[in-house]
């Protein structure tokens, strides 16, 4: 039988995501697979399936109960330490600009430990303490087996990122330096709204307000309701499958980073189920 060939357009609409999100997986992560016809992007239909199968079956559900934990955990981050940990626009970044910095990341490690739960059966320990004065070298610590909590054989590094990025992106500091690097680093992209905040005050005194205001006006974007977060794993990589560049699409680094595709990770279950006999 012949596969199917679509244009750019209905597989767009086929896939039911977003352009941008669409653009970016196969023209820079490439993880969707495409050629030309003359000048035209096209797409086979048996490829978009394999993507679409595969991003289904890594995706896990965080509850808003999860997502409270995790903001809380957030909060105690962000109110633990006077570094400002960057810098925003109007200088030293506030407190809420730093939640929502350790939130993605947080959420990610949760969206991992329920995969490896939910996929592969196996229970993983987070590192959960609130530490002031310095960042944890590693996400994953423990493997829980048997009622008992033993210490991880290697170093797992988890990056966040969101819904369209394609690269996961690795500081010097944490590749290169002995003390942090990891020996397998996994990518989750995280699909937190902008707007989460308010999604979760939407009912609450003067928020409500705003709400029914903005419902009132059918040109003004809602406030929404926020129900459960989505978290992508989109796979792994080994220390010392990074590239070292300066750029990647859309991006310049002022120093070197490592980066590794999406499409260049593991992801397949067998690959999944090797590293775990690794932990």
């Amino acid at each position: 039988m012949t596969d199917e060939v679509l244009t750019a357009k209905k597989a767009l609409e086929y896939l039911g995501i977003e352009k941008k999100e669409f653009e970016n997986y196969f023209k820079n992560s490439k993880e969707i697979n495409a050629f030309k016809q003359g000048s035209r992007w096209v797409f086979n239909k048996s490829e978009l399936d394999r993507w679409l199968k595969l991003k289904n079956d890594r995706i896990v559900i965080l509850s808003l109960s999860e997502y409270e934990k995790c903001f809380e955990f957030a909060i105690k981050m962000a109110y633990a330490s006077n570094k400002s940990r960057g810098t925003g626009i109007r200088g030293a970044r506030s407190e809420p600009q730093k939640a929502d910095d350790f939130i993605f990341g947080i959420l990610a490690e949760y969206g991992v430990q329920k995969f490896l739960k939910e996929k592969f059966g196996i229970e993983t320990e987070l590192d959960i303490e609130v530490h002031p004065d310095y960042i944890t070298e590693q996400d994953l610590i423990g493997i829980i087996a048997n009622g008992q909590t033993r210490k991880t054989n290697i170093n797992i590094a988890i990056k966040s990122s969101k819904w369209k990025s394609c690269f996961n992106v690795v500081d010097p500091l944490e590749y290169d330096n002995a003390n942090r690097k990891s020996d397998v680093y996994i990518f989750v992209r995280v699909g937190l709204p902008s707007d989460h905040l308010f999604r979760i005050l939407r009912e609450h005194s003067f928020f409500k307000k705003v709400k029914d205001f903005l419902d009132k006006e059918p040109s003004y974007r809602k406030i929404k309701e926020l129900k459960e977060i989505p978290i992508w794993i989109t796979g792994f990589s080994f220390h010392g499958e990074f590239a070292k560049v300066k750029e990647i699409p859309g991006q310049e680094f002022r120093d070197w980073r490592y980066i590794s595709s999406v499409a260049d990770m593991h992801n397949s279950d067998d690959e999944w189920k090797e590293l775990i006999k690794k932990f």
